[in-house]
C-alpha cells in the first residue's frame, strides 16, 4: 500500500526534543500575544458576523 510507503517512522530523538521544547513555560508576553491574536481572529469576526446579520434582521422585520 502506498500509504504506508509515505508515514515515516517516528524518530525517537526529535520526538524527545519535541516533548522538551513543549515542556517549557511560556513567557508573560507569549501569553499576551496569543490571548490578544486569539480575540483578533475569533472573537472579534463572529461578532462582526452577528451583528451584521442582526442588522440584517431588523431591515427585513423593519425594525430600523
Amino acid at each position: 500500500m502506498k500509504f504506508f510507503k509515505i508515514v515515516k517512522k517516528p524518530d525517537k530523538e526529535k520526538d524527545q526534543e519535541y516533548k522538551e521544547y513543549m515542556s517549557t513555560q511560556l513567557e508573560k508576553h507569549d501569553r499576551f500575544a496569543m490571548v490578544v491574536s486569539a480575540f483578533l481572529v475569533i472573537v472579534l469576526p463572529c461578532l462582526l458576523i452577528l451583528g451584521g446579520i442582526a442588522l440584517l434582521a431588523m431591515l427585513i422585520f423593519g425594525v430600523l
